[in-house]
């Protein structure tokens, strides 16, 4: 069994992040994630937990991540949207987790030692305003209405940097990152092509 867990298990204060290091969900999200890996090496610690970042990939609908509901923002102009400027992600591509998921249960049928937590990040450092930034200038969007956030989100409380080491997994030549502007371009130009043919 490979259960998918969270950077989000670590508080953001100490970056980069190995398996080794010690976790400190600050938000429920963080907290249940943390339960399940615990539930699922209990039931066998021949079992694999998966750390991973924010993901995006192909949705049905653009709040179906947090990567891609980014794009709305283009298309609501009433009012300046504040983005934020100050948490650090690292955006992977679900596609990108499937290989790594696959290639782990391939190794483990000849790899006995293969079990416990791994870690797999993206290798680019984004703000979310970031990754706006980097969508206006693929599509050739507008940001006039959008401004960056250096403060830290409101609401429900997030790690400020909770990067991930690859380290373990590389080690296995296991891995694989999709760069963001290639990915988020694949993803999202069916969307902007509909937004244009609505006349927006």
């Amino acid at each position: 069994m490979i259960y998918i867990s969270t950077d989000y298990v670590f508080d953001g204060t100490k970056p980069p992040y190995s398996e080794l290091d010690t976790t400190n969900p600050l938000n429920m999200y963080g907290k249940t994630k943390l339960q399940g890996e615990q539930v699922t090496l209990e039931a066998s610690p021949n079992h694999i937990v998966l750390r991973v970042p924010v993901l995006y990939g192909p949705v049905e609908y653009l709040g179906e991540s947090a990567v891609t509901v980014l794009l709305q923002l283009f298309y609501d102009s009433e009012g300046t949207k504040l983005v934020s400027d100050s948490e650090m992600r690292y955006p992977a591509h679900v596609d990108d987790i499937a290989s790594i998921c696959v290639d782990l249960l391939e190794l483990k049928e000849t790899n006995a030692d293969v079990k416990g937590i791994y870690h797999w990040g993206g290798k680019e450092a984004m703000t979310k305003y970031g990754m706006v930034r980097d969508m206006a200038s693929i599509f050739q969007l507008s940001m006039s209405h959008i401004s960056p956030d250096p403060n830290p989100s409101q609401g429900t409380s997030r790690p400020q940097n909770a990067q991930l080491t690859n380290a373990k997994l590389e080690n296995l030549a296991v891995g694989k990152h999709t760069p963001f502007r290639v990915g988020i371009e694949s993803v999202l130009t069916g969307w902007v092509q509909r937004k244009k043919s609505e006349g927006l």
